[in-house]
């Protein structure tokens, strides 16, 4: 099948998606850079579209705590649609700004926003306790689930979506769990996962929610 500029445009940007996925597996997430593979090694493999290659990486599975306190796993949200992002309640830029834009891909689907579930999980399980999540969330959107747990379990998790993540300290801070004053650099993605917990889909920061609510739209009616 031949593809138009539109539709090359788009496997592109997924190949490229599926290629950071695939470069955080093996950066052994390390000093803040991931390992690039070449678009031309990728192209040599055997015919796998970008979104099979992310599904094999990404497998979505987490054990953790939710903003009230209640154990859950990606398995107790079988049959929903999940919107996943990680971050952290004192991040001061991206965080926010995706988690408001959650809360408008919510309010453009309408009537199909019950079937997905917005989940923010935690990169910084020091801090971000369930009652913190619990303020931070309900500040954006009713529905979304804040999810934090052991610094093991949260780093099993951002391994199981292929999360890169790192604390960044400050001159004459040791980042300790006494020191409030920390930041930490992390994969910014916005997860789409099926039903089934599949990978899906992964959106930038720079998507726009009516763009994001479109494509989840789609994926909904097939």
């Amino acid at each position: 099948m031949v593809a138009g500029p539109a539709t090359r445009g788009n496997a592109l940007r997924l190949l490229r998606i599926a290629l950071w996925l695939a470069a955080a597996t093996f950066a052994g997430f390390t000093g803040g850079h991931l390992l690039m593979r070449s678009l031309e090694e990728t192209e040599t493999r055997p015919r796998q579209t970008a979104e099979e290659i992310a599904r094999d990486l990404v497998t979505g599975e987490f054990d953790l705590v939710d903003h009230s306190g209640r154990r859950v796993s990606s398995s107790d949200f079988e049959g929903m649609w999940r919107l996943v992002f990680f971050g952290y309640t004192h991040c001061p830029d991206v965080c926010p700004t995706t988690m408001a834009t959650v809360a408008q891909v919510l309010d453009e689907l309408g009537d199909d926003a019950g079937r997905v579930q917005p989940l923010f999980i935690t990169i910084d399980p020091t801090r971000d306790t369930p009652a913190v999540l619990a303020d931070y969330v309900a500040a954006f959107h009713p529905r979304v689930i804040g999810l934090t747990g052991s610094p093991e379990a949260v780093a099993a998790a951002a391994r199981s979506f292929r999360v890169y993540f790192s604390k960044v300290t400050f001159d004459g801070d040791d980042g300790g769990a006494a020191d409030p004053d920390y930041a930490i650099d992390h994969t910014a993605f916005l997860y789409l996962m099926d039903a089934e917990g599949r990978y899906a889909k992964a959106f930038s920061p720079s998507d726009a929610a009516a763009d994001i609510a479109a494509a989840i739209r789609a994926r909904l009616g097939r």
